[in-house]
């Protein structure tokens, strides 16, 4: 609790930003042996710079990198498997970060053919994943629509702790983005910061979510890390997917090593 209310008085005097550089700091110099452990381990295995590490998953170990980045890519290729049905597919994910798991989704068993694409509104990020990871097409975003082109006709596109870090406005122009640029029977995979999270919130913002409205910390840079915002259920089914198909909903699902609740949806029907 005390570092929460910390982290929310630098929030408020908009220090936070430059505390976190300071903490990058520390995070590199407390991995520097287990990191180097890694490298020797996983020579082939390419990490990305610690700075672009650090700003997208709040820590530069690289055996949690590699770790998480397969298991999470476990689950997407779990939910394809289960919801696509075609054998060519096209897969797309939008917030990908320096690839921690789109780079481990190039083969999954039971489909002919994977096209993947990933795409983020950090040009850096973009820049290295073009340059290290092979067999996937790379482009740079914005953080507001619309995606860049030829973004569309996917059977797949999927959003992990993306929404987390937008504004009310942006959830709902994005899911409209993300929902146009899926083939009709496609599905939109995406994660938010469920009931799980809520005993994180100080009073105030608990309160608001417990009567199902979306709390959005801001005071920072959309889009950024620290940015963060929390989804009541009774939110995201009643507002933001209030026109959409709901095919599966997971409770932070631990046996995967996520404890954001993860969505499964389809393109609204058309009648």
């Amino acid at each position: 609790m005390l570092k929460r209310k910390i982290a929310e008085i630098l929030r408020k005097i908009h220090l936070l930003q430059l505390a976190d550089s300071a903490l990058l700091i520390i995070e590199r110099l407390r991995n520097y042996f287990p990191n180097r452990r890694f490298s020797l381990q996983n020579p082939y295995f390419k990490t990305p710079p610690a700075h672009l590490a650090y700003d997208a998953y709040n820590h530069v170990r690289w055996q949690t990198y590699h770790d998480m980045g397969r298991r999470h890519a476990e689950l997407i290729a779990d939910l394809i498997k289960k919801h696509v049905k075609e054998q060519n597919i096209k897969i797309f994910e939008w917030g990908c970060g320096p690839a921690r798991v789109i780079r481990h989704l190039t083969k999954i068993e039971g489909f002919r053919k994977i096209d993947i694409f990933g795409a983020d509104y950090n040009k850096e990020s973009i820049r290295w994943c073009q340059k290290n990871i092979d067999s996937i097409s790379f482009m740079t975003s914005q953080l507001k629509p619309p995606l860049p082109n030829p973004i569309k006709d996917f059977d797949c596109i999927y959003a992990l702790s993306v929404f987390t870090h937008l504004s009310e406005r942006m959830h709902y122009e994005w899911m409209d983005e993300l929902l146009k640029a899926l083939k009709p029977d496609g599905i939109l995979i995406f994660t938010t910061q469920g009931d799980i999270f809520k005993n994180r919130l100080l009073l105030a913002d608990r309160e608001k979510y417990e009567i199902g409205q979306l709390v959005v910390k801001d005071q920072i840079q959309e889009g950024k890390k620290h940015f963060s915002a929390f989804h009541p259920p009774d939110f995201v089914i009643n507002h933001l997917l209030k026109d959409c198909v709901v095919v599966q909903h997971i409770e932070s699902p631990t046996s995967y090593s996520l404890e954001q609740d993860v969505w499964v949806v389809k393109r609204p029907i058309v009648v």
